[in-house]
């Protein structure tokens, strides 16, 4: 009887984890779209509170804000942003990453997003109250991250949830589907709020997103934990026993990391490691950055720059759902894997070079052109993840993608000073240096292709055999 019945208990079993997958990428669409959401009204908001600063005599409009040292100080302050959270984020990833093997994925998931949330209302509150705070002091709501750990821990608990719920074979399914909510997610965001702040205000959008970031936690409740009580058990009792010990070794195992990796001895690595220097620059300057630029260069209304970048959302998954993986299966037919993801490497890199050069025109027309364009080269990031897994073998491609998360988040760093001191740069000298942001973005992706250039692929039997 038992017999009969198992394969049947093993069906419910899979739809049920494949239930607990639908319901993460639920959770995924939410907090997706509710940072799409908030990225122009959150540029909106602030730059009328430094108008306000500046216009004594009546309400300051739109138009009367686009002076460059009012769009200067903008940029600034979206630009230290994410550099102050990225600060945070490398101070406190680890030890929420030790504590969510303790205690479980899920209360670590919840506490991220109530920090993210304390942060959004820190902003808020200094943005809206402008005769108690400075509106500089919005650069204290990442810190706000040390509750939780910030996106980094974040998303990092959602993918281990993920990859606890399925077997090796369908992890790859898993994680496509939990991308493909995130896209989904960042290319309806920016449309529905310029919607929301065309017909009523900015802080309608920005409170919208607010309260989807809070709404991502219904569909967490039915995920489960997958942090089995025994290991906490046991982990508890080892902490208790050792725990100073215990850190320490975690501590070490972290600073091994960039050794692991080093004593492979691949120059062709180290390239391809690099191009991920380029994953924040890129983000920056096709969402918040884009939005001020456009509105500064061309005398747009903020809210309607949130229609180009639900444009630039949805080329994005045409080419990551459509485009990427035909030509994958085309290119297959004559190349191995590794030769495959780097001929589509520098292709890509190519194309966001030549995007983020039309950027930089002085025309509208060649601007959204360029973004189209750009577009297309999305599958970089991706694609360079893939090449370097085919460099290393599979007990280390856990370390592997965490040291591509240190190098994106080091290139986090310096992304937004940089784009706000080109700009700067840009509007005192006029003209066609105005798009001097885009210029310094299209020569970082050259920068990347010559790299790419040079980079060789492994050997047939070198190559990783990770499935």
């Amino acid at each position: 009887m038992l017999e009969e019945t198992t394969p049947l208990l093993g069906r419910q079993q899979k739809a049920t984890r494949w239930l607990s997958i639908y319901w993460l990428s639920a959770v995924v669409f939410c907090l997706s779209a509710a940072g799409a959401f908030l990225n122009v009204p959150l540029t909106r908001l602030i730059e009328d509170n430094l108008c306000s600063r500046y216009i004594q005599q009546g309400a300051p409009t739109e138009e009367l804000c686009k002076t460059d040292k009012i769009q200067s100080k903008l940029a600034y302050l979206n630009g230290c942003l994410p550099l102050v959270e990225a600060v945070v984020g490398l101070v406190v990833a680890f030890p929420f990453g030790v504590l969510a093997d303790r205690v479980g994925r899920k209360p670590i998931i919840i506490l991220s997003m109530i920090g993210t949330s304390l942060s959004l209302a820190w902003e808020l509150a200094v943005i809206g109250l402008p005769r108690i705070f400075r509106v500089q002091f919005i650069l204290a709501g990442p810190l706000f991250a040390v509750v939780g750990g910030g996106n980094t821990v974040l998303l990092a608990n959602l993918y281990s949830i993920a990859s606890d719920l399925v077997v090796q074979s369908d992890r790859a399914s898993t994680f496509f589907l939990m991308a493909f909510a995130s896209l989904v997610g960042a290319s309806i965001g920016p449309a529905i709020s310029s919607v929301f702040m065309e017909t009523f205000s900015p802080w309608v959008s920005a409170f919208i997103a607010f309260f989807a970031n809070l709404v991502a936690l219904i569909p967490l409740f039915f995920v489960p934990e997958t942090l089995s009580p025994s290991k906490q058990d046991s982990d508890s009792d080892q902490e208790s026993e050792d725990g100073p010990h215990n850190f320490r070794s975690h501590l070490s195992q972290l600073l091994q990391l960039g050794s692991s990796i080093a004593s492979l001895k691949s120059s062709s690595l180290v390239i391809v490691l690099a191009t991920f220097l380029t994953a924040a620059p890129e983000v920056l300057g096709t969402s918040q950055f884009l939005a001020q630029y456009i509105s500064k260069r061309f005398d747009w209304p903020l809210a309607k720059t949130g229609y180009l970048l639900t444009l630039r959302g949805v080329i994005h998954m045409v080419v990551l759902l459509f485009t990427l993986p035909l030509l994958s299966r085309v290119l297959l037919r004559y190349q191995r894997p590794p030769v495959k993801d780097l001929t589509l490497a520098r292709a890509s890199v190519a194309i966001a070079a030549v995007g983020a050069l039309c950027m930089a025109a002085p025309q509208i027309g060649l601007v959204i052109a360029g973004l189209a364009i750009h577009s297309l080269g999305s599958g970089l990031a991706p694609l360079c993840r893939s090449l370097a897994t085919s460099y290393v073998t599979p007990q280390d491609t856990s370390k592997l993608n965490t040291v591509i998360g240190i190098v994106q988040t080091t290139g986090s760093l310096f992304a937004g000073p940089a784009f706000a001191w080109l700009f700067e740069t840009g509007m005192k000298l006029g003209d066609m240096s105005l798009g001097l942001p885009y210029y310094g973005l299209a020569g970082s992706f050259v920068l990347c292709l010559v790299g790419l250039v040079f980079v060789h692929p492994p050997a047939q039997g070198e190559e990783s055999d990770e499935p």
